[in-house]
């Protein structure tokens, strides 16, 4: 059954739809809109708010880039708000990638999230949103938070330390080149064999 609920919204409530289906919640949109929290949920209040902040334009044209909704639909409530066919065919279910591993890096390195915000120079609202997936890790905000943490943007992205010996890999990165292939060797001696009966 296609999603029709956002037929015959008001201009606030249509924002807070389309806002919806990419983002769970006003935080996590603020943050990738680079807008203090208190300033977005403004658009998403009635005039009934002291705190309402109509629509414009140039945040109708903003906002819908962001929410993949059509601008014309998020100012004006002009015909569907679908950019694509396949919009249509989600019926509303929000977007998210994968959860990356990085609240587990974190509490590897017995980091509470302020201090992980203090050390790669990210708020902490973005670091509990990156965690929770209700927004995208971008290059730029993995490799501040990799370096933060001490180690690779691939291991954050692909590596549980809880499953795996993080220790391990940084010991293996630390071996200068010209040596990896002597190390390996080593390394392949702990192997279990199996007896030649």
């Amino acid at each position: 059954m296609a999603d029709n609920s956002w037929k015959h919204l008001e201009l606030w409530d249509r924002v807070k739809w389309a806002r919806s289906r990419r983002f769970a919640s006003a935080i996590a949109a603020a943050v990738a809109l680079d807008m203090k929290d208190g300033t977005y949920r403004c658009y998403e209040r009635g005039p009934g708010s002291a705190k309402f902040i109509p629509l414009d334009y140039k945040h109708a044209k903003l906002f819908a880039q962001l929410f993949k909704v059509r601008w014309e639909w998020l100012l004006d409530g002009l015909g569907e708000p679908w950019l694509t066919e396949e919009d249509a065919d989600q019926d509303g279910e929000a977007e998210g990638e994968a959860p990356s591993n990085l609240r587990a890096w974190r509490e590897h390195r017995s980091m509470t999230v302020a201090e992980l915000a203090k050390k790669s120079g990210l708020g902490a609202q973005t670091i509990i949103a990156l965690e929770a997936g209700e927004m995208d890790l971008s290059v730029k905000l993995l490799n501040k938070l990799a370096d933060a943490l001490n180690t690779t943007s691939g291991y954050v992205l692909d590596v549980n330390p809880d499953d795996s010996s993080p220790e391990l890999f940084d010991a293996v990165r630390a071996v200068p080149k010209e040596r990896r292939s002597q190390a390996l060797e080593i390394l392949k001696t702990f192997r279990p064999y199996k007896r030649l009966r």
